[in-house]
């Protein structure tokens, strides 16, 4: 990641509660631009190679969880790409969401059952 002086976000969390194994994290970097603006020079035409051009801004999404890493790509060259990249994030956290809930749920059974469970050992 290249370390630049104007930051939009920059998250880093840890996953796991104190106590737990491993570094899981989350880190979420994002790039801001706005000072960055391209300023074209009179004598340049189309075919210029000294001219100035849009650039996509550093952005990362990364999420690790003891040895296994995935990182995520979001586009900007294009409004498809954009779009797609804004969809990718919900995506994302509607999938967290659900998951959460169903592991709420399944918790709630895992509990059951092991009460269940010791009830029958005579624990």
């Amino acid at each position: 990641m290249a370390i630049h002086t104007d930051i939009r976000v920059s998250e880093r969390w840890f996953l796991n509660l104190p106590g737990f194994h491993g570094g899981a994290y989350v880190l979420a970097y994002l790039e801001d631009t706005r000072e960055r603006q391209p300023k074209p020079r009179p004598w340049c035409d189309e075919d210029c190679q000294d001219c100035p051009h849009n650039f996509e801004p550093d952005v990362q999404l990364e999420i690790a969880d003891c040895n296994k890493r995935v990182s995520l790509e979001f586009d900007f060259d294009s409004e498809e790409g954009r779009r797609n990249s804004l969809h990718k994030l919900d995506t994302l956290i509607t999938a967290l969401r659900v998951l959460r809930t169903g592991l709420e749920q399944e918790q709630v059974e895992y509990v059951r059952r092991e009460r269940e469970r010791k009830e029958l050992k005579g624990e």
